[in-house]
């Protein structure tokens, strides 16, 4: 044990940093309406989601482990509510023994083991797989959690924490096998679909991704018989969807509609508001671009070239002052526009870094398989525009790239000092500015 901790110190002590900015994130969340959620007056839907708000995120998992209900929805999150339930059970336990509910607590926990594997990831893919060294590998892990929806969802629980660290283990594996010149071992790219496409079903497009680049130079008739255990995964996710649809989502259904009804035969008010949203409901699904019920936030009305300067390239990595942390489908405007030049600056440099760096890193596997992840998700939020309104709250769905092109670029021009120094300049002065910018504005949205 101690000639591996002599071994691995540095790593260990990257690892460590990286578990005291998650858990200091979490600490600070828990500040966030602390006895409202500890000792609610209410029930756990009114208090967790008549005072979170926190960009477009859900308080959803707070509300399942505060009492277990299924309440994602099965055709994108088919395994969420399977993998909140222990969550809950745990904070039954807690609640008995300290007279509370520990949601917030059960969800500070897990959320710093997830960030932390994020954190650990993405240091080992650029510093292990794009070879950069110690520092500069610590400086682009330190960019990419400055990125605000990053950031975010260190300590927040929604489900792209949880897909976070299963993408970059995702990466880091078929990076490893890349490496040694392997292909990326069957049992694991069925473990990691099923897992990865049981939080996000999209997240299947990025595995096979990730596998398909392991897979190079073998012939046609390999790989596909390579791809056909797919099959395995993607049937027993469909089964337990199935499964749901018919048993837990039906009666949470029944009772969510029998509930309304009650309420709405006691309120006319309400009533009225209730017919009000079905009516507009059913009119945004007639806007969606596949009406289909898998294919629900393709609402097609913004503008995709302000969408990507102001919300994917804007909002995702640096906060507007104006409306901070508002969700666009409730108090903030689809698009809202920086008070002062300098964020356009930076997203400027961002962009100019992140496209130089898919252009010297064009011969390189790992930087091709995060570039396929990358314009898979700007076909669905800009081509289709799916979740169109708040687009940025999925950075950390793709961003991971921007650090692993950056890393090609900078092993590039690695025999030029000159040029490598002001890269790294370029992304330090990038991640202090973002650092400070963004947690000035969520501890005061927290803390207020």
């Amino acid at each position: 044990m101690p000639q591996f901790i002599h071994r691995h110190k540095s790593t260990l002590a990257v690892i460590f940093l990286g578990f005291i900015v998650a858990a200091a994130l979490n600490i600070l969340m828990l500040h966030y309406h602390y006895a409202q959620w500890t000792n609610p007056k209410v029930g756990f839907w009114s208090a967790f989601y008549n005072r979170f708000e926190i960009s477009g995120f859900d308080p959803l998992t707070y509300i399942a482990i505060s009492k277990w209900r299924p309440l994602y929805e099965l055709s994108r999150h088919p395994l969420l509510s399977v993998m909140v339930w222990p969550l809950s059970e745990l904070n039954d336990t807690l609640g008995d023994v300290f007279g509370i509910n520990c949601a917030i607590h059960v969800a500070a926990v897990f959320w710093t083991l997830f960030a932390t594997a994020s954190w650990t990831l993405m240091y080992l893919i650029l510093h292990r797989l794009m070879a950069l060294g110690r520092c500069a590998a610590l400086l682009l892990t330190l960019w990419f959690f400055s990125f605000s929806h990053v950031m975010l969802v260190v300590f927040t629980p929604d489900h792209m924490s949880i897909t976070l660290p299963l993408l970059l283990l995702t990466i880091y594996l078929a990076g490893l096998a890349i490496q040694r010149g392997h292909t990326m071992p069957l049992w694991q790219s069925l473990t990691l679909m099923f897992l990865s496409a049981g939080v996000t079903t999209t997240n299947m497009v990025k595995v096979g991704c990730a596998d398909l680049m392991t897979q190079w130079g073998r012939k046609p008739m390999a790989i596909f018989r390579h791809f056909i255990g797919y099959l395995a995964p993607l049937a027993l996710l469909a089964a337990l969807f199935f499964v749901q649809q018919n048993t837990t989502q039906a009666e949470e259904e029944r009772t969510n509609n029998a509930l309304m009804e009650k309420k709405a035969a006691r309120n006319a008010d309400f009533a009225e508001q209730w017919q009000h949203e079905k009516a507009a409901h059913e009119k945004a699904n007639a806007n969606r671009l596949i009406k289909t019920q898998y294919g629900t936030y393709t609402s097609h009305r913004i503008d995709r070239g302000a969408s990507l300067v102001e919300n994917i390239f804007g909002e995702g990595f640096l906060l507007h002052e104006d409306y901070t942390l508002k969700d666009a489908n409730r108090h903030r405007p689809v698009l809202v526009r920086y008070r002062h030049w300098w964020p356009y600056a930076c997203e400027a440099v961002t962009v100019l870094l992140f496209a130089l760096g898919l252009f010297y890193g064009r011969k390189n596997r790992l930087v091709i398989m995060t570039a396929m992840m990358f314009a898979f998700d700007m076909t669905l939020h800009v081509g289709l525009e799916f979740a169109s309104a708040d687009a940025y709250i999925m950075t950390a769905h793709w961003a991971f790239c921007i650090p692993i092109a950056v890393a090609a670029l900078v092993k590039t021009a690695s025999p030029r000092p000159p040029v490598k120094a002001a890269i790294l300049t370029a992304v330090a002065i990038l991640t202090t500015v973002a650092w400070v910018h963004n947690m000035q504005l969520i501890i005061g949205h927290i803390m207020r």
